[in-house]
């Protein structure tokens, strides 16, 4: 007979799309793997090799993204709906990550500035991943140490833990997570960046935190790029 627990597994798998980080524990511990395999260790055989890697795709997806309202690094009230009619880059950040958030953030400003006048239609959002720094001033401090402050669309998203909480379940994100092995005052959280188009849909998954992964800001611009098109053509 098969158990309750047995079949809540890849129900739960299927409830959040092809290859979308699979489930908290599953997505917990590939976490920490990544971790511990990146940036030192990994196999000689993947260092330098082109990748075709454009994400994961999630049209599959029918419902709309989930909705949320948190404040921002100003202290505006902000939800998805208010950004209905532009094409939405969702991440993920921790104020006190010292690794690939500084790098994302980095990548955020390389796809805004790559975009040119496209990027009015685009707005650059983050979760707070870290449930011990939530007010205003840590994720303003962020904002201002990263320089993401010059993205006029750049909302850095807080609330209490009870809503950050909420955020990351809604999207099948993992944050405030284990110690991360090499630097146990940080939390693992996951590496995730979503891309909602103009009606509200998630679009795609992106995460390139692996060798000869093309770079995050060129896969953003791509896919916001194709997005406005095809509303061009409709």
């Amino acid at each position: 007979m098969i158990s309750r627990r047995e079949t809540r597994i890849p129900a739960l798998a299927r409830s959040i799309g092809l290859g979308v980080l699979g489930g908290a524990l599953l997505a917990a511990a590939a976490l920490v793997a990544w971790y511990q395999w990146y940036p030192a260790g990994r196999p000689a055989a993947f260092r330098g090799l082109a990748s075709s890697y454009e994400g994961t795709r999630l049209d599959q997806l029918d419902a709309p993204a989930p909705g949320f309202r948190l404040l921002d690094q100003k202290g505006a009230s902000v939800s998805l709906a208010d950004f209905r009619g532009k094409v939405v880059v969702l991440g993920l950040l921790d104020p006190d990550c010292t690794d690939i958030c500084p790098i994302y953030a980095y990548h955020y400003r390389l796809a805004y500035q790559a975009l040119g006048r496209d990027a009015a239609k685009v707005a650059f959002l983050a979760f707070n991943s870290n449930d011990e720094q939530t007010s205003v001033e840590h994720v303003m401090a962020a904002t201002r140490k990263w320089g993401v402050d010059e993205i006029p669309t750049w909302h850095f998203l807080t609330g209490s833990p009870e809503e950050l909480h909420a955020a990351w379940k809604a999207y099948s994100m993992v944050a405030s997570s284990l110690p991360k092995p090499a630097k146990p005052n940080e939390k693992a959280h996951s590496p995730a960046n979503f891309v909602i188009d103009q009606s509200g849909r998630r679009r795609w998954y992106l995460s390139t935190n692996f060798e000869g992964a093309p770079p995050l800001s060129a896969l953003i611009v791509k896919h916001v790029k194709a997005l406005l098109a095809e509303e061009r053509r409709q």
